[in-house]
């Protein structure tokens, strides 16, 4: 059997200027970091001839690559050339999709690492992002954006630069006493409001020329950021996190309602920033408390629940069994 261990991912800057439309025309940029939250995927062979799949709550057992329904399962075997296969694959995660953390990068590049590993195959995490990131952004016609593949497969707090379909990734200097300041700053909150990404990244998509501007400030945002961990400011970098917040209120999709404006306000209110992860409506609230406001924030958003979160130095794993 094969186990792979992919991160899930919080964005800080920069994000949705991943996405193919802007990225092919100006370029993007993002800051983010995996975290110790993750999606398992086990894969072997189905001794009885068929595709046995486990996700979700949902589960197939199907007899030909093209009745598969889950669309990153289907188009991973495609890929890695596994069509005539049969397999078991289950998939597992420590959070709930659908939540603005890149669940679906994480799983897309935990299936093609444990898809190549079953094949005999050592494969790198820039091959596991090129690969994911084909799946995701043309494939399947942007089901998210460069983004989420990128940092789930290589790990760690990185500035990622989209030149198109081609990714620099760099580790964002900072010294060890920024990086402890930071991670503890950080709270972490689940709000239970799940949404696909898919439609809203499809609005703006549609209206992007009206975003431009918006974008390219966002795009100015991850340059900030990176700037503002090599000068050790932890004041600087909450407010950037929460500016990433505010200008993605601005862009047609689906980025605002009252609940985002009452969350944010909230945050706000005691001197800290928070921002919604993802290309949607997230389940999930970061909050950066630069002046050790963590307990009145507890108090003020005590009708959410509270998750423990690490940042993560490392991509994606796999093991065999």
């Amino acid at each position: 059997m094969i186990i792979s261990k992919t991160p899930l991912r919080i964005p800080l800057a920069g994000g949705l200027t991943d996405i193919k439309s802007y990225a092919d025309q100006f370029g993007g940029v993002t800051v983010s970091s995996t975290i110790d939250k993750y999606v398992y995927v086990a894969l072997k062979e189905n001794l009885g001839g068929y595709f046995r799949l486990k996700y979700k709550d949902s589960q197939e057992k199907v007899g030909e690559l093209e009745h598969i329904k889950h669309d990153l399962i289907r188009e991973s075997i495609r890929l890695t050339g596994l069509s005539e296969t049969p397999l078991d694959i289950v998939i597992m995660a420590d959070l709930a999709g659908e939540s603005g953390l890149g669940t679906s990068g994480a799983v897309t590049v935990g299936l093609l690492h444990a898809m190549h590993a079953f094949k005999g195959e050592s494969v790198s995490s820039q091959q596991l992002l090129h690969e994911a990131s084909h799946i995701e952004v043309d494939v399947l016609e942007g089901a998210s954006g460069y983004h989420d593949p990128t940092i789930c497969a290589l790990g760690g707090l990185k500035l990622i630069e989209y030149k198109g379909a081609d990714i620099f990734a760099r580790d964002i200097a900072m010294s060890l006493e920024t990086r402890q300041a930071f991670a503890d700053s950080l709270l972490f909150f689940y709000s239970g409001h799940h949404a696909k990404s898919k439609p809203s990244l499809d609005l703006l998509s549609s209206h992007l020329a009206e975003a431009y501007e918006v974008l390219h400030e966002i795009k100015q945002l991850g340059y900030e950021l990176e700037q503002a961990f090599l000068g050790g400011d932890l004041h600087q970098i909450a407010r950037i996190i929460g500016r990433q917040q505010d200008l993605k209120q601005r862009l047609p999709g689906k980025f605002i309602d009252d609940y985002v404006l009452d969350v944010t306000k909230r945050v706000r209110k005691h001197g800290a920033y928070a921002q919604l992860p993802g290309g949607k409506i997230s389940a999930f609230v970061i909050v950066c408390c630069p002046d050790n406001q963590q307990e009145a924030l507890r108090r003020e958003l005590s009708d959410l629940t509270e998750v423990s979160l690490e940042l993560e130095t490392g991509g994606s794993k796999v093991a065999t069994f």
